[in-house]
């Protein structure tokens, strides 16, 4: 059996989506760069291994592709988000039309709403797509009864099938390295220290209750890959080439120790790579940053959301603003660059609430920000509290789900993008910090040559609006 896994490309729109991760359903580009599709890597080596499928992963956001091209396959797995959805199902109607391959719909959207979307495709995966995808290339290929495939929504003629669930997978160290094979060469991020970039994950699932959030959609259950297998992996890309790593966990230090052991690891095959990774600012303190800027992290990325301590509670955040200031002093301190994810217009906000957001970003001077406007997601505990919109209105920049308008917020955080940025200090605090002032010179010449991103937007309009361009 021949399968495809699609990523589709949108508009002039670099949007990442991922079938793993719960929390991609759509998120635009900051700056110039392109990651690779993560998750369809890691099911493809699945599939690989626990079937007899030939596979491929066709990247539209960055190779050429036609619909015509699905013609020799004969299952082709489409990764949805929600602002995109309406074209997903536009797409996934056209490649019915050539009565040839079977469609495949998986992401967190499709499974949210999984009994809408079945009457536009073959098949809808529900939960996390690994051994499901695996099961169902194996019915097909054997002509068994499709009845038997867990996590799958199906059509049996006129009626809507919905099978059992499928189990979370336990034991992630079972699961094969991913199909870096099948990747396409051209993904890059200005912000990364070394080329060629690689992403990984390592964990599945969260512990914490944030309302925002749809990370435990698929399974509340914590779940992580040892320090070996995480380690081996690692090893295995840096032997194909690759110099930087990201670890794409929702948040990657959780498990203090499993995070020492992995540096340990690192450290004692000195392993030449330099590594990032997600984080939570009430996960870190100064003995596991030491261990991880010993072992080559130059980089940790927290999702802070907010600099208001009502609006962390309206969250259900649990963290404190003072443990942003820990968090981001201790980086300061050790020498680690970081990256404050900042998320403004949350039902409740106000204009003291922001206000407090964009002078605590100012206060704990990242090397990289990024504000985004809330965007409720299908999954998460906030989302059927809020009044439905149009789904390309879900694209964390444009549309404001608070009661302050839209076109104000989009203003607002213009002015916060340019009030951080555009300014000598920015520049010179990063090239002090960081003692690599070739680097940093490099990534400014980089941003301003390539202006892309929703950060240029802000930068170049403040009030882009993107609602027509899908």
């Amino acid at each position: 059996m021949k399968i495809l896994l699609l990523n589709p490309s949108y508009s002039q729109r670099k949007l990442s989506m991922d079938p793993i991760l719960t929390r991609c359903t759509g998120v635009p580009s900051k700056a110039p760069y392109t990651w690779p599709p993560i998750g369809l890597a890691y099911i493809s080596s699945t599939l690989r291994e626990f079937s007899n499928a030939d596979v491929k992963i066709l990247d539209a956001r960055v190779d050429e592709f036609e619909v015509g091209m699905v013609n020799k396959f004969d299952l082709v797995v489409i990764n949805t988000g929600t602002p995109t959805i309406n074209y997903d199902i536009r797409l996934s109607q056209k490649i019915k039309e050539l009565n040839r391959p079977k469609v495949v719909l998986i992401g967190v959207h499709a499974a949210y709403f999984h009994k809408e979307l079945i009457k536009y495709c073959d098949f809808v995966v529900r939960g996390e797509s690994d051994t499901v995808l695996v099961n169902l290339a194996r019915c097909l290929e054997e002509g068994r009864d499709i009845k038997e495939v867990r996590g799958i929504t199906w059509k049996d003629k006129n009626r809507i099938r919905v099978n059992e669930d499928e189990k979370p997978i336990e034991n992630l160290d079972s699961l094969p390295f991913q199909a870096i094979d099948l990747l396409s060469k051209k993904y890059f991020d200005i912000i990364a220290k070394r080329n060629p970039i690689a992403f990984m994950i390592t964990s599945r699932g969260c512990p914490f209750q944030c309302t925002f959030c749809s990370a435990k959609f698929y399974s509340r259950k914590y779940r992580y890959r040892s320090a070996e297998h995480v380690f081996g992996e690692a090893k295995f890309l840096r032997d194909k080439g690759f110099k930087d790593l990201t670890f794409f966990d929702d948040s990657f230090t959780i498990n203090k120790k499993r995070v020492m052991e992995i540096c340990d690891f690192i450290q004692k095959e000195r392993l030449d790579v330099s590594w990032r990774c997600l984080s939570r600012v009430d996960t870190v303190d100064r003995e596991m940053l030491r261990k991880m800027r010993d072992s080559g992290c130059y980089q940790i990325q927290f999702g802070v959301e907010s600099g208001d301590q009502r609006m962390l509670d309206l969250m259900k955040k649990g963290a404190r603003v003072n443990q942003v200031r820990k968090a981001f002093r201790l980086c300061d301190e050790i020498g680690m660059e970081s990256v404050g994810f900042f998320m403004l217009g949350y039902p409740g906000e106000t204009f003291e609430s922001i206000e407090n957001t964009v002078k605590l970003s100012s206060e704990i001077k990242p090397d990289f920000v990024t504000f985004n406007l809330f965007t409720p997601l299908p999954g998460s505990e906030i989302f059927n509290s809020l009044p439905r919109k149009e789904w390309d209105k879900y694209d964390f920049t444009s549309t404001s789900f608070c009661d302050m308008p839209s076109d104000k917020m989009v203003e607002i955080i213009g002015k916060a993008y340019r009030g951080y940025y555009i300014k000598p200090s920015y520049i010179w605090r990063r090239i002090r910090k960081t003692k690599e002032p070739l680097r940093i010179i490099k990534q400014n010449v980089n941003f301003w040559r390539k202006r892309s991103g929703v950060l240029w937007d802000f930068i170049k309009l403040g009030n882009r609006n993107y609602e027509n361009e899908i």
